[in-house]
């Protein structure tokens, strides 16, 4: 409240909270007149349970064989009335028909039920976990009854969490997903085989929003302050999937050369919404050649066509070659006790992309009225991705002990299918797809992995990788452009570079003559001490949009990870790390800008209340605090944080029961486990996963536990 009245007083407003109010708050001797809720602890859970069960069966002889897999999941959440409920069920059969025919037969069934909380925005968002942060804690969640009569605390629009809780009612949303996968395999001749497959998927959505009448009334006047109404919605959704092969393949092999080679043909359709249907077709070939198991040649070539692509444009040609050398297989490496497999390769080929909506190649009028509503490019046609591989595979010592795998990559994007906005003289009030430019990925790979076993039993491997990628637009028709005010494609730039000031921390009283009048260029004259200190970048005396540039990048370059285990006896124990190198994460909505009365407002936590400006505390990391924060709420690097970091994905300790004493109780094997995923996390940032960022409507990735056991008979 306190924070509050600064963020008022800032902005000119009146003060909302006398000192009384807060006095008596911070005591807590009346908490139903002078309530101090926290939002967050009072409605997440956290320690919402989930189980997993799964159960398989196989069995079968020469003629026929079968396998199916059940499982049921029940995870809660850590929100109210809210948790997701999964079954599913697969049943694999394979047929042998004849000694050179047989047939497989997969058949899947899903279905999940999701419940959550009924509070949406009006175009359908989820905004539960907004409110957490945007109710103020001398909100009251629930006066005692009267009457028998609820009474909830009142909070702007809101009301508050806990009222939606628990009479705001429920939004129920059932998904089931059936497929069958179908793919007879006919040896015609040895080496010679024909293979086909039919898949057909049908999923089925269906939704449902409950809430009963409800009224809210002043807790002390008895005043109707709002009503929620009865609420029965219903919808649901339908698609569809099915896709079509058939292909041949045949394998040679004779005095030391080995041929394989493939030819085939597919077509796959997606049927949904209201008729909106897309197709791809495709023909394709490959073949393989060995020679002596040390000269190694690949070639493919593939067409696919696309109703995404207009007349003309929809068939793309995607070639590529593979070269590969075993240099192990040498007469002057085949003695060598220590290098056991040594391979480089190299390969240069194309794939198309084609993931755009439909229709974009046509312009759509409103029948209503006449007139284009859309505006298409019958020009529009297939991203075109061309990639350069050279890797190296690297085994040494017996059995491959220790194993080197690397790939340097030069990955180039022409035809990158952008919505530049065209210019109005035109009369394009919408964007037009085209394809307007070239991207280049380029980088390297390597991971690592060691294997070890010693005479007293004790085994373990070690496998690391790492990743880095530099992302960059090479050319650009009609840029630079983006998406937002804060993101900018531009040559010279990686796709999706934020766009914003430079900034040089905050202004002091040190900025300002005695007057309140700026020593330096400031960004209106609202701008006082605390506020962000943009930087003049074109040094004409003034800040506006001439000094924005490009300021970061959100996409880290470096990624990388680690695994680990080790076994001993019966015992077995495994982790993964994974991580990232420096990314410009940056900090937006109420995270950033609490107690932002222009916008949301939002309140402050408690890492924030400890570090914004205020005359006493000039080195912090924060703005002062302002209900109407204007000149701070622009793009810009005083936000960024270092989004590395280190996050151990899951640990996992077992126990096997010997084979032995496995075989006493009657059964093929017994192992039981403990696990946690997500457990720890290294990092520089404050207030938001580094995985997932987002802002206050967004949670991070949560830890989980488990215990669980696997019993084979």
């Amino acid at each position: 409240m306190q924070m509050d009245n600064e963020a008022r007083i800032a902005a000119g407003q009146p003060i909302q909270h006398s000192e009384l109010k807060i006095e008596e708050t911070r005591n807590g001797t009346d908490p139903l007149t002078y309530p101090n809720t926290n939002w967050v602890d009072l409605m997440l859970d956290k320690t919402a349970p989930i189980s997993n069960h799964s159960l398989s069966l196989s069995g079968g002889n020469s003629l026929a064989r079968f396998a199916i897999t059940g499982n049921y999941m029940d995870q809660g959440s850590m929100l109210p009335h809210s948790d997701l409920k999964r079954f599913n069920i697969r049943a694999n059969t394979t047929v042998t028909l004849a000694d050179n025919f047989l047939v497989n037969l997969d058949f899947t069934a899903i279905k999940r039920n999701r419940q959550l909380v009924n509070r949406v925005t009006t175009s359908g968002t989820f905004r539960f976990l907004e409110d957490l942060y945007r109710v103020p804690p001398d909100i009251l969640p629930r006066f005692p009854d009267k009457d028998g009569q609820r009474f909830y605390g009142q909070y702007s629009d809101i009301v508050n969490p806990l009222a939606y809780a628990e009479v705001g009612g429920v939004r129920k949303n059932e998904y089931t997903e059936s497929l069958i996968n179908f793919r007879p395999k006919w040896t015609v001749i040895p080496g010679l085989n024909i293979n086909g497959q039919f898949s057909f998927r049908l999923n089925s959505d269906a939704h449902h929003n409950v809430r009963e009448n409800f009224t809210h009334f002043d807790y002390y006047t008895g005043v109707l302050l709002r009503n929620w109404n009865l609420q029965r919605d219903a919808d649901q959704s339908r698609s569809s999937y099915y896709f079509v092969g058939l292909n041949a393949d045949y394998t040679y092999r004779s005095n030391g050369h080995s041929l394989y080679g493939i030819l085939g043909y597919s077509q796959e359709q997606r049927n949904q919404g209201h008729w909106t249907i897309y197709a791809l077709r495709s023909a394709y070939a490959k073949m393989n050649y060995s020679y002596d198991d040390r000269f190694l040649l690949e070639g493919t070539v593939r067409m696919d066509g696309s109703s995404r692509f207009g007349p003309g444009n929809k068939y793309g040609f995607f070639p590529s070659v593979a070269v590969g050398w075993n240099l192990h297989n040498e007469s002057f490496l085949q003695e060598s006790s220590f290098v056991n497999n040594l391979k480089l390769r190299a390969s240069y080929g194309s794939l198309g992309n084609e993931n755009i909506a439909p229709y974009l190649y046509q312009s759509l009028i409103n029948p209503g009225t006449a007139l284009e509503v859309t505006h298409g490019n019958p020009d529009i046609s297939w991203e075109k991705v061309n990639m350069l591989d050279i890797g190296l595979d690297l085994g040494l010592f017996q059995s491959n002990k220790l194993e080197l795998t690397m790939d340097f990559y030069d990955k180039r994007t022409n035809g990158i299918i952008l919505l530049p906005q065209l210019p109005l003289t035109g009369g394009f009030q919408a964007q037009v797809p085209v394809n307007a430019g070239e991207v280049q990925n380029k980088g390297f790979e390597a991971s690592l992995t060691y294997n070890e076993r010693l005479e007293s039993g004790f085994g373990f491997s070690v496998r690391p990788g790492f990743t880095y990628n530099k992302n960059e637009i090479l050319s650009l028709e009609g840029g630079p452009y983006g998406n937002d005010a804060e993101i900018r494609d531009q040559v010279g730039s990686s796709i999706g570079s934020l766009f914003g000031y430079q900034t040089d921390g905050l202004l002091q009283a040190s900025d300002f003559y005695d007057n309140g009048e700026p020593r330096i260029s400031v960004r209106s004259n609202l701008s006082a001490p605390g506020d962000i200190k943009y930087i003049d970048l074109n040094q004409d005396g003034k800040i506006d949009e001439a000094d924005k540039t490009i300021i970061g990048d959100p996409m880290p370059r470096i990624n990388f990870f680690s695994n680990f285990r080790f076994d001993y006896k019966n015992f077995d124990l495994e982790f993964l790390l994974q991580g990232t190198g420096q990314s410009d994460a940056m900090l937006t909505g109420m995270f950033a800008l609490p107690l932002d009365m222009s916008a949301d407002g939002g309140i402050p936590t408690v890492y924030y209340a400890d570090n914004y400006w205020n005359p006493e505390r000039t080195d912090a990391r924060f703005p002062r605090l302002n209900a109407s924060p204007g000149d701070n709420r622009q793009a810009s690097d005083f936000w960024f944080q270092n989004g590395a970091y280190v996050r151990v994905k899951f640990i996992q300790l077992g126990y096997s029961l010997s084979p032995q004493v496995a075989s006493r109780l009657k059964l093929s094997g017994l192992r039981v486990f403990l696990n946690t995923q997500n457990p720890l996390t290294f990092t520089g940032m404050k207030m938001i996963d580094p995985e997932s960022r987002g802002d206050q409507w967004k949670h991070s990735i949560m830890a989980t536990y488990s215990i669980g056991t696997s019993i084979r008979f």
